[in-house]
C-alpha cells in the first residue's frame, strides 16, 4: 500500500468514526462493520458488513458513510460493498465498544489480567514480517511502544482492525517517515528480542 493511500485511509476511518449506529450509539469502526478500504485515485471502495442481514438501518448506514468518506477532500467517489463473510459477531467490536454495552464482566476482565500475566512470562519477540495487529494482540505494551516511537496513528480506533491487518512494522515505519534502527532500539529496551 503506497504512503499517500496509507494517509488517505487514516483520513477515512477517522471520517468513519463520526458514523454512529443510531440503535447502539457506537460508531461503525469500534463496532467492526469497516471490513476494507481500497482506493485507486480519488475513489474509495469500503467494504463493510451489518450486524444482520436484512439490518433496517442499512440504507441509512451506507448513506451515512457515503457521506463521511465524501468528506476527505482527496476523495470524490464513494461505493459501498456490501460483504457478509466473515460473519460479523460481537468479537470484532472493540475492547471500547465492549466495554461501553456492559459487555466485559469481572470475568472477562481477570481473564485479561491473566493472560497478560502469562504473555510477560514468556520470551516476547517481535518478528518485523507480523502485520502489527498480531502483535498487538500478543504483546499489551505493544501499541503504547509504536506511540512513543511516533506511530501516533495507532491509537486511532479502528485502525489495527483494518490497516493492522497487513501493514507490517517495516511498512507503518516507511509510510510515517520513522527510523526503523529507533524502533527496533525501543523494542530491546523494553525487553524484546527482534527480528527483522
Amino acid at each position: 500500500m503506497q504512503e499517500k493511500n496509507l494517509k488517505l485511509v487514516d483520513k477515512i476511518m477517522t471520517a468513519l468514526q463520526s458514523v454512529e449506529d443510531p440503535e447502539l450509539l457506537i460508531d461503525v469502526v469500534n463496532l467492526g462493520l469497516i471490513y476494507g478500504i481500497d482506493i485507486e485515485g480519488d475513489h474509495a471502495t469500503i467494504k463493510m458488513t451489518l450486524t444482520i442481514v436484512g439490518c433496517p438501518l442499512s440504507t441509512y448506514l451506507q448513506n451515512a458513510i457515503e457521506k463521511a468518506v465524501l468528506s476527505v477532500p482527496e476523495i470524490n467517489k464513494c461505493d459501498i460493498k456490501l460483504v457478509w463473510y466473515p460473519l460479523w459477531n460481537p468479537e470484532c467490536m472493540t475492547v471500547a465498544a465492549k466495554e461501553q454495552l456492559g459487555m466485559l464482566d469481572n470475568e472477562q476482565a481477570l481473564d485479561q489480567e491473566n493472560e497478560i500475566e502469562e504473555t510477560e512470562e514468556k520470551e516476547k519477540i517481535i518478528d518485523f514480517s507480523i502485520p502489527i495487529k498480531k502483535l498487538a494482540e500478543e504483546y499489551p505494551d505493544f501499541i503504547q511502544i509504536m506511540y512513543d516511537c511516533g506511530f501516533t496513528r495507532i491509537k486511532i480506533p479502528g485502525l489495527l482492525s483494518t490497516v493492522g491487518r497487513v501493514m507490517t512494522i517495516p511498512l507503518g515505519a516507511q509510510a510515517m517517515r520513522i527510523d526503523l534502527d529507533k524502533v527496533k532500539q525501543a523494542f530491546e529496551d523494553k525487553g524484546y528480542k527482534v527480528i527483522d
